[in-house]
């Protein structure tokens, strides 16, 4: 579920109509020696061997975990609720994410890229139901489907620092599907007391074997349909703000300081 350090910054372009862009500087680098031949093993070695080893490993690891969840009404009122929402957690919290999630009617949004192959396979071996998309283009179809799903209660999870950073850099999607379905955005924090932390942009976080996992939420955040395009930007910074909120609050709770 990791992806490749990158280094890359985004530029937003304005919305139009149903979808936006954003564009991405040095390119030559994602399309260098190096990458070409991580994509080559990654196509033929790691993806077949994904679903096969990495789930049963990862829901043996997550029954260790002590898990406490802070904010029960949140999660039944709006996370397991009958109206949707639209749930947000840092990419790099995707493995603890998965207890609080497996009993969720949720759908995992995953970059449409080479890069989100991986983590489709695995979120699919998983049982999740994914769509392939990105926080950063979301087009007419995607859009109409995702609306589908958010109508019969069920919830979107996004990353909005994926599918490639910069780590904590919110970009507008979930601020642009809220405000297109009227569901609220859920900022999730994730806190553990021992990890393993990859080497990723994401420095996406493991919890080790019998690790506390400290999950809080966030107050919802309504977009009324009535806000602009440019309202978006500070939309997004309310979601970050709100994000690092949660995540300093949990690993308070664990009497830890925030590992980022």
């Amino acid at each position: 579920m990791a992806e490749a350090p990158s280094e890359e910054t985004h530029t937003p372009e304005a919305p139009e109509g149903d979808e936006w862009t954003y564009a991405r500087s040095d390119r030559s680098r994602r399309n260098g020696p190096v990458r070409r031949a991580f994509r080559v093993v990654r196509r033929n070695v790691l993806s077949p061997a994904v679903p096969m080893l990495v789930p049963p490993a990862l829901r043996g690891l997550a029954r260790t975990w002590r898990v406490t969840i802070d904010g029960d009404d949140l999660r039944e009122r709006i996370l397991e609720g009958p109206g949707g929402c639209v749930a947000v957690l840092w990419h790099g919290r995707m493995a603890a994410a998965a207890t609080i999630f497996r009993h969720v009617d949720a759908t995992i949004l995953v970059s449409a890229s080479g890069d989100g192959d991986l983590a489709d396979t695995l979120l699919s071996a998983l049982g999740y139901r994914t769509l392939r998309g990105s926080t950063g283009k979301i087009g007419v179809e995607s859009l109409r489907e995702l609306r589908q799903r958010l109508d019969v209660g069920g919830v979107v999870a996004l990353t909005p620092d994926g599918p490639r950073g910069p780590r904590h850099r919110v970009n507008p999607g979930a601020a642009f599907l809220a405000r297109a379905t009227g569901r609220p955005i859920l900022p999730i924090g994730f806190a553990v007391e021992r990890a393993k932390h990859l080497t990723s942009w994401d420095r996406f976080t493991i919890p080790r074997p019998f690790s506390r996992v400290r999950v809080a939420f966030g107050d919802p955040i309504e977009v009324p349909r009535e806000r602009g395009a440019a309202d978006l930007p500070s939309v997004s910074d309310e979601v970050r703000a709100s994000l690092m909120d949660a995540e300093t609050r949990a690993f308070g709770a664990l009497g830890r300081e925030v590992d980022w």
